[in-house]
């Protein structure tokens, strides 16, 4: 029996559900169109407070001025009749007339002030009804209907903004973009910063102004002034009178000067951010440009080495030597230490213009350096004249100046001092000043770092250390305080 009345309640409860899909469907589609309705009238009504508000404020203000003026005229007309002076009779008619039309204008305007805030209030009513009804629907749908929501979604953006219609749903939406704007607000500038905190902080007056409130979150008024007074003192973006509560503004007013002055302060940061990326894709450009310029600037030097590593230079092709110079200028620079190095050797042939007058001032700057002549040897060099005394010396790389030579082989005191100049492209010449070692020809080898290839001291120093002969390597240049310095440490060394 039990098992029977089971079934019957079953079969019943399934028909009701069936029956109330049909209903909720239909119920669904008119609380929508109700809540649309509504949220478009409210949204006039709100325009039309807000405009009227102003207008009627304005009005009374005017009215306001008249009421004083007329004061003014009544006294004056007190005055003369004090003093006994002749005075129009109409006068007290005029001035009666002044009151009664200043008194008509003033309830008329507060008349029109008061319909209008009574179709807000209306308008405002109607609509919280309507967003009851669909939420309490929402609800049923959620419940028992879940295959319904996806008609719900439209619908549920009309709430969402209607909401913010309501004095309670505008705190919630103000409180809403506040604490999501702050996640964001260190990106902005200083200047967006401060017309989006004047925005917030004048809709917030102007909502304090109206008497808004939540009723479901009393203390919501006070979380939104904490959060916008926080955030100015952790950013600082400039002072902003509407946080003092005594200031007083047509909100309405500063609110829409504060969003024209964000909109100008962000197409201030859209064209500086712009501004800053096109100078950064051309500083990225112009870095790869060098880039390829150095790259391309060492390949053309090895070409160079190669050229000069041939035995019919500089006899044959000097001329392209000098057009692969200036590339290597262009490349790397007048002032690159491998060009400097490789050309040094070339110096008093390279003539001409650009490039090559660049590349050869460098070249006569560096071989005025490294060739200044010392006329005295530093103090402490009687050791190393009395070993060069009578003793002959070798000095290779560098330009042969025979000036220079004399006034070394003076100073040092050498028997006699040769100086032999060394190019890559000259093999046989290192052959040459090798026999010259190996045979006892010479009793010091002097180096010239800058002038000599790396190859030249592997080759050089073990010959020379074979045959205890001293060799010594000059650091830089060819003056005689370097070579002094560089014979005592070879001394030193050697002992």
């Amino acid at each position: 029996m039990s098992s029977a009345l089971d079934q019957l309640a079953e079969l019943i409860r399934q028909k009701e559900a069936t029956t109330r899909a049909k209903k909720i469907r239909v119920e669904l589609e008119q609380a929508s169109t109700r809540l649309r309705a509504a949220e478009q009238h409210a949204r006039q009504a709100e325009q039309a407070i807000r405009e009227g508000r102003t207008a009627r404020q304005r009005e009374l203000e005017a009215i306001d001025g008249k009421e004083v003026l007329l004061k003014e005229l009544i006294r004056k007309c007190a005055m003369y009749r004090q003093g006994h002076e002749p005075f129009d009779a109409s006068a007290e008619k005029l001035i009666a007339d002044s009151r009664i039309e200043i008194d008509t204008e003033r309830r008329t305007a507060r008349a029109e002030l008061d319909r209008i805030t009574k179709a807000s209030e209306e308008a405002n009513r109607e609509l919280l009804a309507a967003i009851e009804v669909y939420r309490t629907l929402r609800r049923e749908i959620e419940r028992n209907f879940s295959s319904y929501l996806e008609e719900c979604e439209s619908t549920d953006r009309v709430l969402r903004n209607a909401e913010t219609l309501l004095p309670g749903g505008r705190l919630h939406a103000l409180a809403r973009e506040v604490e999501d704007g702050q996640q964001h607000f260190g990106m902005i500038t200083r200047k967006e910063q401060y017309a989006q905190l004047k925005i917030w902080i004048g809709r917030y007056r102007l909502l304090q102004t109206e008497g808004c409130e939540a009723p479901d979150d009393p203390g919501l008024t006070q979380r939104i002034f904490h959060l916008l007074k926080a955030l100015s003192k952790q950013y600082e973006p400039g002072y902003i009178d509407a946080f003092r509560l005594e200031f007083q503004a047509d909100w309405t007013r500063y609110v829409s000067e504060a969003e024209a002055q964000l909109q100008s302060a962000s197409e201030d940061a859209r064209r500086n951010r712009e501004s800053e990326h096109a100078r950064d894709e051309q500083h990225a450009r112009e870095l790869e440009r060098q880039r390829l310029s150095r790259v391309n600037g060492r390949i053309t030097l090895d070409a160079l080495r190669e050229q000069i590593a041939r035995d019919d230079f500089p006899d044959e092709g000097f001329d392209d030597f000098l057009e692969q110079l200036k590339q290597v200028v262009n490349c790397l620079g007048a002032s690159d230490p491998e060009l400097l190095s490789l050309a040094m050797p070339y110096r008093e042939q390279i003539d001409g213009d650009g490039a090559l007058r660049a590349l050869r001032l460098s070249l006569d700057r560096k071989h005025q350096e490294e060739t200044r002549e010392d006329d005295t040897l530093p103090e402490g060099s009687e050791e190393v004249v009395d070993f060069t005394h009578d003793r002959r010396g070798l000095m290779i790389g560098g330009s042969v100046r025979e000036d220079v030579r004399r006034n070394l082989e003076r100073l040092f005191g050498f028997g006699k001092l040769d100086w032999e100049p060394y190019e890559d492209s000259k093999p046989a010449l290192l052959e040459s000043l090798e026999q010259r070692v190996r045979h006892g020809g010479v009793d010091v080898v002097i180096l010239l770092k800058s002038f000599i290839g790396h190859h030249v001291t592997e080759k050089m120093r073990p010959l020379c250390q074979q045959h205890e002969i001293l060799c010594v390597m000059v650091e830089r240049g060819y003056g005689a305080s370097q070579i002094a310095e560089a014979l005592r440490r070879g001394l030193q060394k050697s002992a």
